[in-house]
């Protein structure tokens, strides 16, 4: 039995095509009138929203353009990326516009419903005029969506959504344990063709991914992490006036990625923040590597594809940091979307150039390091294609995207945009880095105080285990570099398009400047720049580790069959495996050796909350004299961030004391209370965990009127 392919709607004949839009349109009326009311359908509204807003809007789009036979994954990327693109531009003009007419809050979900609404009705008139004759539908058949791999790979998601459910509840990290082995045999099983199906590699991806993602995200009741408190606060403060302040100095205020989407989404859907960030961002965030999946197996096949894609996500840094970043989610997803349309020779070249240019200015605005990143890849990229491989490539450039009008065009958008938003507070931090990197370029070249990249390779492990680990990290770099050269020796004999080849060069200098480069990949954090990085490399450690395997055939004096070819991806397969165990700190909880997984382990001090210290935050935040500031340590601080706004953090050594102030209060949650340690941030700007009775800040407290105590956090007054 067969059925119309719902992944392809644009396909589709147009009446049957605009039915489902507007019976979606006419479910969103209904449950927010059933809301209006006071009656609530458990999580149909936020199922219906979450489709209308992240789907609709995109496949209208993509029928507009008269975008046709994409394929399931081509669809879903575009529509996701166009149906964000709608929110953050129609969001920024009604909060613009809307206030000339006397609206004052243009936000409300009143406001959004109907604007949101006469857009997708003014777009489904479009679609009909300009595409009511086309009609070639796909079909799934339900043998194939009710095969034994099919379901399989659908089950995973729920253990890794019951297993964080037990750890929440429970402190029972088995099932979440038991999650990681799946995911980590997974890639051995398709390496060696076994049980999954190539047909089936995009939906393995997207479940290894959400999973993975899924398995950190949902630990704790509440926002946990760096980034995201402030993400959060500046949401909320849109959420509550039901307008966005773009005048606020605050480089996360220019980013629509999150103080537009974010709200969108949370007041149509009936979401709060805190949920919209854990739930629905990561959601976003794993088309990304499906999206990279597409772009690698286009230049190679899909095994090297999906190794290498795997690899990409296996890295600790895609699953939790990225996790507190949410304007870099939704930024990195529109860089993959670019690299696709980049790749992309079949598309016709007006559609291609304006997705491209809509793509580049969604980026623009949804993460500045990203964007500035991108803006000066494209400088490179520009000057390679222009200076160095002309005569190589004067027959293609006409079919790039990448052309001087379009760099000065991105450049010109986003300088733009940071110069005269948030009061140019972006735009300062990119001349302040680029001044600090200049004026010590020279002195500290290399060195480690300085380079946090080379800070982190020369650093010592805390174990042997641990040791292990970071062997991982630079054999996967060694194979990349390996992969690059390979690349360059023999360019002639791969698939890779040079516009993407060329951004690979680029990014394989980033992470070398990372390394080298005093103050560079600090600006951003190492681990972010590598993971970016990684976008564009991470097939190359796939390809470097064939190349090794090849060189080892060679002293063997063995011939490169396609049996060994098939041997060494098995082998990279086990490598990932193990590599998957070691960085998601599988192997340190199961030999309790410095465990670094929240999710594994509830014990690990981290940026994480309870509902105790959140009900003190609150406390805090109506009850304190508005003149007077709120201290505690670096983690606890993220909390207050989140709730107040700002954060006051214990800076110093042992003495903390001598330049604390009076007429302040001090903030001590569950880790300060209970166990009596504090993060304190040193003189050389490192974190330093130190028991409270080493302090003299216990001698403080001492002086200190405790005012506030609930059994899990405590407030002093001085």
């Amino acid at each position: 039995m067969l059925i119309s392919n719902p992944l392809q709607m644009n396909d589709w004949k147009i009446r049957k095509f605009l039915q489902v839009v507007l019976i979606i349109q006419f479910a969103l009326w209904g449950v927010s009138g059933l809301n209006v009311v006071g009656l609530q359908i458990p999580i149909m509204r936020q199922l219906i929203g979450f489709i209308y807003l992240t789907f609709v809007p995109g496949i209208l789009i993509l029928r507009i353009l008269r975008l046709h036979k994409l394929g399931n994954i081509e669809t879903m990327l575009y529509v996701v990326g166009l149906s964000i693109t709608t929110l953050m531009f129609m969001g920024f003009l009604m909060n613009t516009i809307y206030p000339l007419f006397g609206i004052s809050r243009p936000i409300s979900t009143t406001s959004l419903i109907i604007t949101i609404s006469m857009v997708v009705l003014g777009l489904c008139y479009i679609s009909y005029k300009r595409d009511k004759d086309f009609t070639d539908p796909g079909f799934i058949g339900i043998k194939e969506i009710l095969s034994p791999p099919t379901l399989f790979l659908c089950l995973i998601p729920f253990l890794s959504v019951f297993g964080t459910y037990m750890v929440n509840f429970n402190q029972d990290n088995i099932m979440l344990m038991f999650l990681i082995i799946i995911l980590a045999l997974i890639v051995v099983l398709i390496a060696v063709d076994k049980f999954i199906p190539k047909k089936l590699y995009p939906l393995s991806v997207f479940i290894i991914t959400i999973s993975l993602l899924y398995h950190n995200s949902l630990i704790s009741m509440y926002l946990w992490g760096w980034d995201i408190q402030f993400e959060c606060y500046l949401c909320n403060l849109v959420k509550i006036n039901s307008i966005w302040d773009p005048t606020i100095p605050v480089t996360y205020n220019a980013m629509l990625s999150i103080v537009i989407v974010a709200p969108i989404i949370s007041n149509i859907c009936g979401m709060s923040l805190t949920w919209v960030f854990k739930i629905v961002y990561p959601l976003i965030f794993a088309f990304v590597p499906l999206g990279l999946y597409r772009v690698f197996q286009k230049q190679t096949n899909d095994k090297i594809a999906f190794l290498s894609v795997f690899f990409f996500v296996l890295i600790f840094t895609f699953y939790s940091e990225m996790l507190a970043l949410a304007r870099q989610q939704i930024a990195e997803l529109f860089l993959v979307l670019l690299i696709l349309l980049m790749i992309d020779k079949n598309m016709g070249r007006m559609n291609r150039a304006g997705l491209f240019i809509i793509f580049a200015f969604s980026l623009a605005v949804s993460h500045y390091g990203l964007s500035y990143i991108f803006m000066f890849s494209l400088i490179a990229v520009c000057s390679m294609f222009f200076l160095n491989m002309w005569r190589e490539t004067r027959g293609n450039i006409t079919k790039s995207v990448i052309t001087i009008r379009f760099v000065v065009l991105y450049i010109t958008f986003t300088l733009t945009w940071y110069i005269y938003v948030s009061s140019s507070s972006a735009f300062d931090v990119i001349v302040h880095i680029c001044d600090h990197i200049t004026s010590s370029i020279f002195t500290d070249f290399l060195n480690p105080q300085a380079a946090e990249g080379i800070d982190i390779i020369t650093m010592e492990t805390t174990s042997l285990l641990h040791a292990v680990r970071k062997c991982f990290h630079l054999i996967s770099q060694f194979f990349i570099a390996m992969g690059i050269f390979t690349l360059w020796s023999k360019h002639k004999e791969m698939k890779f398009e040079k516009e993407y080849a060329a951004f690979s060069y680029v990014a394989f200098v980033i992470c070398f400047a990372g390394i080298a480069i005093p103050f560079f990949a600090s600006s951003l954090n190492t681990t972010r720049l590598y993971q970016i990085t990684l976008i564009f490399l991470a097939p190359f450690c796939v390809i470097g580790g064939m190349t090794f395997f090849r060189m080892v055939n060679r002293v063997v004096k063995r011939s490169w069959t396609d049996r060994i070819v098939r041997s060494s991806l098995r082998v990279l397969s086990v490598f990932f495996a193990v590599f998957l165990l070691f960085d998601s700190g599988w192997v340190y909880e199961v030999a309790k050796d410095n465990p670094v997984s929240i999710s594994l382990n509830s014990t690990i001090d981290y940026p994480r909350f309870n509902e105790q210290e959140l009900s003190t935050g609150v406390w805090l935040r109506d009850k304190k004299n508005a003149e007077s500031d709120v201290y505690s340590d670096e983690y606890r601080g993220l909390l207050l961030l989140n709730i107040l706004g700002e954060e006051n953090i214990f800076y110093g050594d042992e003495e903390i004391t001598t330049w604390m102030p009076n007429n302040i209060y001090i903030f001590l949650g569950r880790e300060n209370v209970q166990n009596g340690n504090i993060i304190l941030i040193t003189p050389d700007n490192r974190r330093k965990p130190v028991n409270l009775k080493n302090l003299t800040l216990n001698n403080t407290l001492f002086n200190m009127s405790q005012i506030y105590n609930n059994g899990g956090a405590e407030v002093y007054y001085r």
